[in-house]
């Protein structure tokens, strides 16, 4: 495929160097995921994310210029861990100039001593982004208590990432490989109704970028505006228990302006589909190609070459206009990191 436009990948999980010295000196402690397990014996995927020179060759051979990358599974490790974590994206990124852009990663609830992280990660270390799981330990993103952390970021102007947490069991359980398949989108359209109605009307100058088309969100769309409840306080606030109303009932209701508002803080993340191309058709029927933004959630979806390539030869074949293809393949992000 000819190279055509500036392509940055929303979604690249990648570990910093010296990771297995990294978790040696911070220390093992009881998280959400076994680290030790999934380090020690590394399957395909986690051989990959050890690998920047394997991952530098991929996005060479598939034409990608620049990766983000949040790893956020790992917070619960604690704030020494994630001092050491963020020091070693650095060196990676000095390593390698131009191509990686890390995201802050701080244990968010861990109050002051994470914020002054958080600071010095943007301020210093330079980093664009912070990166937030879904839930993490049953707290969810609407929670009271993350209030002072969305304030820093909002002073800190950057946009924050979410990715799915990953511990089992979730909601559907193991059988038939749900968590990975179901359980884990549930989870992202559960946190972006939360971040859309319970965050968002305090802090209306964030942006988030939802992983996996945030759960399909796009899909559901529809019902998600049926069910809103405007701010309480509002003319448009509904009594609890009404029925859902009609998108036409929506629209008349005047709810619709405000919904609208919140929407266009959340950006979505091409990842989660396999490179399915009806998913990424589906959602220009509602999203704007401005609030979509090219990614392939490396090596865990997307890390075959022949797979990666056709996927974005797709994307270029659609009946979009350059701009908006730019837009989709990096411009969007581009934005929202200030680059």
């Amino acid at each position: 495929m000819p190279k055509q436009h500036t392509v940055i990948d929303a979604q690249f999980h990648l570990l910093p160097p010296g990771i297995a010295g990294i978790f040696a000196a911070a220390g093992s402690r009881a998280g959400e995921v076994d680290f030790q397990r999934r380090l020690a014996k590394p399957n395909a995927a986690y051989s990959r994310v050890l690998d920047a020179e394997g991952a530098i060759r991929h996005m060479d051979e598939c034409g990608v210029d620049m990766a983000v990358i949040p790893q956020p599974i790992w917070l619960s490790l604690g704030l020494d861990f994630c001092r050491m974590f963020n020091d070693g994206f650095a060196e990676l990124v000095r390593s390698y100039p131009g191509r990686f852009l890390p995201c802050a990663h701080v244990p968010y609830m861990e109050g002051q001593p994470a914020l002054d992280e958080l600071e010095r990660a943007v301020n210093y270390l330079g980093m664009k982004a912070v990166a937030v799981v879904t839930s993490q330990q049953e707290v969810r993103l609407d929670d009271p208590g993350l209030k002072p952390f969305f304030r820093k970021v909002s002073q800190l102007g950057i946009p924050v990432i979410v990715h799915p947490t990953v511990r089992e069991p979730l909601w559907g359980g193991t059988r038939y490989n749900m968590s990975g398949s179901v359980s884990r989108e549930y989870e992202i359209i559960k946190a972006f109704v939360e971040v859309l109605q319970g965050v968002l009307p305090e802090f209306p100058d964030l942006n988030f970028v939802f992983a996996h088309y945030a759960g399909g969100a796009p899909f559901l769309l529809g019902r998600i505006m049926s069910y809103y409840e405007p701010p309480k306080g509002t003319e448009n606030t509904r009594m609890i228990g009404e029925p859902p109303r009609t998108i036409r009932e929506f629209e008349e209701s005047g709810a619709g302006d405000g919904f609208a508002r919140l929407l266009d803080h959340v950006y979505f993340d091409l990842a989660g589909a396999g490179g399915w191309l009806p998913a990424l058709k589906q959602a220009l029927l509602v999203v704007r190609p401005d609030h979509l933004c090219f990614a392939t959630d490396y090596p865990h979806e997307m890390a075959r070459t022949a797979d990666l390539r056709a996927y974005m030869e797709g994307i270029q074949a659609l009946g979009l206009s350059e701009e908006d293809k730019a837009n989709i393949f990096g411009g969007n992000i581009r934005k929202l990191l200030k680059l």
